[in-house]
């Protein structure tokens, strides 16, 4: 009989690959030049806040295929460009699916959409300004907001103390 530990652990992976949600394997070279499968795990929305972008396999016929379901603020910058408003009005609470390789995105629409776009926009300017990501943050962080956008604006408004770590963003 299995425990609970373990039930939720093969509830989490994917049948046919044993992998987690979202996890990939990638061959590579190893510095003696023997090609070594190397496991790969997607982003957190903190690596995302820091600036990480993930490079995804390209889909083949054995590839499994990772489903997130997020909110706008959960997105990748990278598929910002991507979101559009479904025209029937019985898909109302989703945007298009987004397809990026391996993984796929549904992302639920949220009263605060228009904020979070707002947001998105101030924490990606080339000089963010912190009076305003500070008025926006306080909003969305009432209305419960979570993801890499509200990390991002935390870490501009409260900049590292570390004299050794430094946060380089760059989005493209």
């Amino acid at each position: 009989m299995e425990t609970q530990a373990q039930v939720e652990t093969n509830e989490k992976n994917h049948h046919e690959s044993g992998l987690k949600h979202g996890q990939f394997y990638v061959h590579h070279r190893n510095t003696d030049g023997k090609r070594v499968k190397l496991l790969v795990n997607p982003l957190s929305q903190e690596e995302i806040a820091d600036g990480w972008s993930q490079v995804l396999p390209v889909p083949h016929k054995k590839s499994t295929i990772h489903h997130f379901s997020v909110y706008l603020s959960q997105l990748p910058p990278h598929l910002w460009n991507r979101v559009r408003h479904h025209t029937n009005p019985e898909k109302s609470d989703t945007y298009h699916v987004i397809k990026d390789n391996i993984y796929t995105y549904s992302v639920k629409v949220s009263k605060h959409d228009n904020e979070i776009r707002k947001m998105y926009n101030l924490v990606r300017a080339n000089r963010p300004n912190l009076e305003e990501i500070s008025q926006q943050f306080k909003l969305l962080q009432s209305a419960r907001v979570k993801g890499w956008v509200m990390t991002r604006a935390h870490h501009l408004m409260h900049p590292s103390k570390e004299p050794n770590e430094s946060y380089i963003f760059h989005f493209d």
